[in-house]
């Protein structure tokens, strides 16, 4: 639950950044370098859906649209119903490391352990990192062509605007790949309309290691 309100937090900080730009037209703009994005966080790959979900809602709140938190999760359409608000559902293609194939040690660290009042013991770990990249397709639905066709556009767009935000929350990268008709949700265009896009995102995890003694063995 702390998780979850921290992103909300840092989701409204980020909106507050935004709405307090200023966007007046100048006769000349002095080019300066552009810092490159860097984490301030780490966040694994369901965290970034989570945070996608949430900026989904508040951005296409208009059009009612709900992004599925749910990994591989499929509408359940009545043929006797109308579609009454678009859905985005998302699946994990594959998922590989890059750059290095294994974990590689990113810290030490000496942590301070009290046992009790009158001992304290120095206890080391190490931590870990290894990044991944995920492709991941986005299936869009909704009830028409133009319906769907316009909540694609608001998604990339959106995708495109909260890079730096979702950068700044943990993602390593984020890129647009393809967009593409999967067969396999011919069923569902009967009823609806379909569009899928794919994404690449790269996500560091991390892992703790610590060093402990079980009888005269060390464990790390």
């Amino acid at each position: 639950m702390e998780k979850i309100n921290n992103m909300d937090n840092a989701l409204a900080d980020f909106l507050a950044q935004k709405r307090n730009l200023n966007y007046n037209v100048v006769d000349s703009i002095e080019k300066k370098p552009v810092a490159r994005l860097t984490s301030e966080k780490n966040a694994s790959i369901d965290d970034f859906i989570l945070m996608l979900s949430k900026v989904c809602k508040k951005v296409m709140k208009k059009m009612n649209v709900e992004l599925v938190p749910d990994e591989g999760g499929r509408p359940r359409i009545d043929q006797k119903e109308p579609v009454d608000h678009p859905f985005i559902y998302f699946k994990i293609l594959h998922c590989e490391p890059v750059k290095e194939l294994k974990p590689r040690i990113r810290q030490d660290c000496v942590d301070l352990k009290i046992e009790d009042e009158e001992e304290e013991l120095l206890q080391p770990r190490e931590i870990w990192g290894q990044q991944f990249s995920y492709s991941i397709q986005f299936d869009i639905f909704a009830g028409g062509y133009k319906d769907v066709t316009e909540v694609m556009k608001l998604f990339e767009d959106t995708v495109f605007t909260y890079t730096a935000y979702f950068k700044r929350e943990g993602v390593k990268d984020l890129r647009f790949v393809r967009r593409v008709t999967d067969s396999n949700l011919d069923i569902y265009r009967q009823k609806c309309s379909v569009r899928s896009l794919q994404y690449n995102v790269d996500i560091e995890k991390l892992f703790t290691r610590f060093e402990t003694t079980i009888g005269d063995i060390i464990v790390r």
